[in-house]
């Protein structure tokens, strides 16, 4: 399935997942490089909520808006790297009930199958990056196109280091290489960069990580007080549940912080858990090896509760 045979009409609006993280963001300015470089007679627009500043090395970054206004109507609405309705952001939902044609691009092994008309979803996939690729005509992808694959795909695969990582993954790097992307100032600038509070947050989460189920759970999280003394937002929390999993003898990483009322819940599995099982009973899902969730209460309970399922599997 390529992207020349998905684009109806000549307006076109692409959509991210809630809390857009490196793939959603690479995929979706991919996407966005690709339709401005080859079809300028296309009205192209991308709405994604805040994401780090970092990501805005990548062209057209800026052009991304926050929300989609309600009165807008589309031809075609893509949907990139969301695994369900209730994950996208900037207004997609309403988008996409408007539209005249849809398109979900997704590599989640929980995604249904069913938020758009098309729906090309790769479970398999290392990242919603390397399944938009492989919809794409390699000629055709400019280095500014190949930048922003490179970031999603990088991101997702944890620098390559994740099992996820196949050899379609492989060669779609090479590919984008070869495209000239300055892939050790794309890693080095979105993925090994922290401002000082971001620094300062993850050690003391580090500090303060206890263990359960005889050590094969290892879990930190912060409340809404720390976040409001260390000055940092939900933009911050990038790499704090890798840097959990890191722990020598831990099989699961559980991170956590305040969000909308509750806790974002992020799940990191090394071997025998699936974690998207486990997520699934906290409103969310993922993949086998990393996923997450949202849940509502005091944290010891809600850990407590991650426990017991991850226990079951254990």
């Amino acid at each position: 399935m390529k992207i020349a045979q998905l684009i109806k009409g000549g307006s076109v609006a692409i959509f991210g997942h809630l809390r857009p993280d490196g793939d959603c963001v690479g995929t979706a300015l991919g996407l966005y490089n690709y339709i401005k470089d080859n079809y300028p007679e296309i009205k192209a627009d991308l709405y994604l909520e805040k994401f780090p500043e970092s990501f805005n090395m990548i062209r057209y970054a800026s052009e991304a808006r926050e929300f989609c206004p309600f009165d807008k109507i589309y031809d075609t609405v893509f949907v990139v790297d969301a695994s369900s309705e209730d994950r996208i952001g900037a207004g997609g939902r309403e988008a996409l009930k408007k539209c005249g044609f849809s398109c979900n691009i997704d590599h989640h092994v929980s995604n249904p199958g069913n938020i758009c008309e098309v729906n090309h979803v790769v479970p398999d996939g290392s990242s919603a990056a390397e399944v938009l690729y492989y919809m794409l005509e390699p000629d055709k992808v400019s280095r500014q196109c190949a930048e922003a694959l490179y970031l999603g795909i990088s991101h997702d695969t944890g620098i390559f280091k994740y099992s996820s990582t196949h050899r379609s993954t492989l060669l779609a790097v090479a590919d984008l290489i070869d495209k000239g992307v300055d892939f050790t100032r794309i890693i080095d600038e979105t993925y090994y960069h922290r401002t000082l509070p971001q620094t300062v947050v993850t050690g003391f989460v580090l500090m303060n990580v206890k263990q359960a189920l005889d050590g094969k759970v290892a879990y930190g999280y912060l409340t809404s007080e720390q976040m409001k003394h260390f000055g940092v937002s939900s933009l911050e929390m990038e790499g704090i549940i890798d840097a959990i999993r890191e722990l020598e003898g831990n099989e699961v990483a559980i991170f956590m912080y305040p969000l909308k009322g509750g806790y974002k819940i992020s799940l990191r599995s090394k071997n025998k858990v699936d974690v998207n099982v486990v997520a699934s009973h906290f409103s969310g899902g993922g993949h086998v090896k990393a996923a997450g969730g949202q849940a509502y209460g005091d944290p010891e309970t809600i850990i407590a509760r991650l426990c017991e399922y991850i226990k079951e599997q254990l």
